[in-house]
Order: C-alpha cells, then sequence, then structure tokens
C-alpha cells in the first residue's frame, strides 16, 4: 500500500510541478473542437467549389457536344443539296473524311 501512494505521490509531483505541459494539453483539448469545425468548414468549402467545377466543365462538355452535333446535321443537309464537301468542310469545321461518312 505504501508503494502505492509513494507511486501516486510521484505522478501527482510531476503533474503538479510540469504546468507548462498541463496548460499545453488543456489548451490542446480546448482547440479541437474548433479544429473540427475548421476541417468540417474547409471540406464543405471544398465539396462547393468542386460541385461548382464539375457542372462549369459538364457544361462546357454539354456546349461542345451540342456544337459537334449541329455541325453534323448542317454537314448532312448541305450534303443531301449536293453541296461540295470542300465548302461543307470550311463552313462547318468538319474533316472531308467525316463528311463522306454521312
Amino acid at each position: 500500500m505504501d508503494e502505492a501512494i509513494r507511486q501516486a505521490e510521484e505522478r501527482i509531483e510531476f503533474v503538479a510541478t510540469d504546468a507548462d505541459s498541463m496548460r499545453a494539453y488543456f489548451n490542446h483539448l480546448m482547440f479541437l473542437p474548433d479544429m473540427t469545425s475548421y476541417k468540417n468548414t474547409a471540406r464543405r468549402e471544398g465539396l462547393a467549389e468542386g460541385r461548382a467545377e464539375g457542372r462549369t466543365e459538364g457544361l462546357a462538355e454539354g456546349l461542345a457536344e451540342g456544337r459537334a452535333e449541329a455541325n453534323l446535321e448542317i454537314a448532312r443537309k448541305m450534303k443531301a443539296r449536293g453541296r461540295p464537301l470542300e465548302e461543307i468542310a470550311e463552313d462547318t469545321g468538319l474533316s472531308q473524311e467525316v463528311i463522306e461518312t454521312l
């Protein structure tokens, strides 16, 4: 029993004499909720930014696909009217090889 009391007293002394360590430990404990909040905020902002970029990239891809489809449709109509391949290629930006396959 005396040994257990002696060890407890040593531990109490260590804690009591190392006030800077205790202060740092309690500051750390107090900072944890703030850190969690900062991480959650950064995560939400990152997700929002990623979604916005995804929408922008998706929109750009959709517009490009729409333009390509429109150019193909114009090329089909011009080809059906008997326009020269060179003229169709110049007006639509499509290659003559692509136009020939239409």
